[in-house]
């Protein structure tokens, strides 16, 4: 049995991404880790290009073991909410680190990866962010999950009444938050069903490994 590798951008525990993430994970078959990235010690990249040639980050930080797990994982899944009109800074920190197994010798060339995005309206734009990432560094991308998500507009209190709202945007500006405005992922049966079927799909791919 293979193992495969969740790797969550998002900052919530057991919100949207995660349980998506999950979801993809359980329905491949195969054993299966989840790794929030938010807790992890990740520093930026400072582009000093010394991993060109010996394929490691001169940084001794929590990307060590991630960047092991990654390479011993038979399938990998990359999760990432949008922010700001791209991926958010967490997915995109994590992938920036990524430039010890690019040089020279592309480390990452041919592992079979799953990706998620969240977002409300927008989980295209983490997704694109992310697939050119995957591209990059010739990973097989198998398939991909866009999901729905939420704003702070939800709980921040002026939801209703700031005239930069993203629920006014997206409702109208008529329009007048609910008990719970809030997208669940396991309420969306068709998400739900893709994430199963993207699951299959990884699960059968690990299967001509």
């Amino acid at each position: 049995m293979g193992k495969v590798i969740g790797f969550s951008g998002s900052p919530t525990k057991g919100g949207v991404m995660e349980s998506a993430m999950i979801k993809v994970m359980e329905s491949s078959g195969h054993d299966y880790e989840l790794i929030r990235l938010s807790k992890k010690q990740i520093k930026f990249c400072t582009a000093c290009v010394a991993c060109a040639s010996t394929n490691q980050c001169v940084f001794r930080d929590d990307m060590d073991e991630l960047l092991k797990k990654f390479m011993d994982a038979d399938a990998v899944v990359f999760g990432g909410i949008t922010r700001h009109n791209g991926v958010n800074a967490i997915m995109k920190n994590f992938m920036e680190r990524f430039s010890p197994l690019f040089h020279r010798k592309m480390l990452s060339k041919g592992k079979p990866v799953a990706i998620v995005s969240s977002g409300l309206a927008t989980a295209h734009e983490a997704y694109k962010d992310m697939a050119e990432f995957v591209q990059n560094f010739r990973m097989e991308e198998v398939g991909s999950l866009e999901t729905g998500g939420n704003a702070s507009c939800y709980k921040c209190g002026f939801g209703e009444t700031c005239a930069y709202s993203a629920f006014l945007a997206i409702n109208g500006k008529d329009a007048r938050l609910s008990d719970d405005p809030y997208y669940y992922f396991d309420r969306d049966s068709e998400c739900v069903q893709k994430a199963e079927e993207l699951g299959k799909s990884l699960g059968k791919r690990l299967e001509v490994l």
